[in-house]
């Protein structure tokens, strides 16, 4: 069966979240009363590998293990290191350079593009406007719009039935082994992990595809689609 679309995640996947952590971890010590003598680039270390590790479990996480680590003279509440997260994120996305090329690559090779992203609407379409990526989709979907997110199947279902195609012909790229991979192949797609953070979780079965930068996305593709057609 030949493959019809490439849908995506946003976060770690078509941008640097690394880049765009170290650049709003420069603002810590304007919101947040940080310990004397730690520095940006420490923030940043500690702030990338505790996104690295603990991001998927939930944001409480990163800010306890960031309190645990002596980054805070005194500890913001989750509250306010939430507010903190999304308006600099609203203002700060650094982007693979390769992206927009990638993307284009699969519509000149024929295939659909869609985005399936966790998350509110004026952040999630803040950063594909900052990133310039935006106009390259033909569907996207944000959790917050339709009150339903990843990994529920319903989510993944709602992208086949705007492109109207079965998920048997639909790739799902992402980096979040729970909400993406495993999300998207209880819907029926077929999977690529973007192994930006290197963690994954043991107790979810291997992506179809795995790759480490999104240039090497359209091979991968490639090769699922080869491992589709009749024998």
């Amino acid at each position: 069966m030949k493959l019809k679309a490439v849908i995506f995640d946003l976060d770690h996947t078509l941008f640097d979240r690394h880049g765009t952590l170290r650049e709003v971890a420069k603002q810590f010590r304007y919101a947040f009363r940080v310990k004397e003598g730690v520095t940006d680039e420490e923030i940043a270390r500690l702030w990338c590998y505790a996104d690295d590790h603990f991001v998927y479990d939930g944001w409480k996480y990163v800010l306890a293990y960031l309190t645990e680590n002596g980054v805070f003279e005194v500890a913001p509440s989750y509250d306010r290191y939430r507010s903190f997260v999304y308006e600099n994120f609203a203002r700060t996305a650094v982007k693979f350079d390769e992206a927009l090329p990638m993307l284009k690559t699969l519509k000149k090779q024929g295939y659909a593009i869609g985005l399936i992203t966790n998350g509110n609407h004026a952040l999630q379409y803040g950063k594909l406007d900052m990133i310039g990526i935006r106009e390259v989709f033909d569907e996207i979907i944000v959790s917050g719009d339709v009150m339903v997110e990843k990994p529920d199947r319903e989510i993944f279902r709602l992208m086949s039935d705007k492109l109207s195609l079965r998920p048997e012909q639909m790739v799902y790229v992402g980096d979040n082994p729970r909400n993406d991979i495993a999300g998207a192949r209880d819907a029926g797609y077929h999977t690529i992990w973007m192994n930006s953070t290197g963690t994954w979780d043991y107790k979810i079965a291997p992506a179809d595809e795995s790759v480490k930068r999104v240039e090497e996305i359209p091979a991968a593709v490639a090769r699922i689609e080869r491992r589709c057609e009749p024998q």
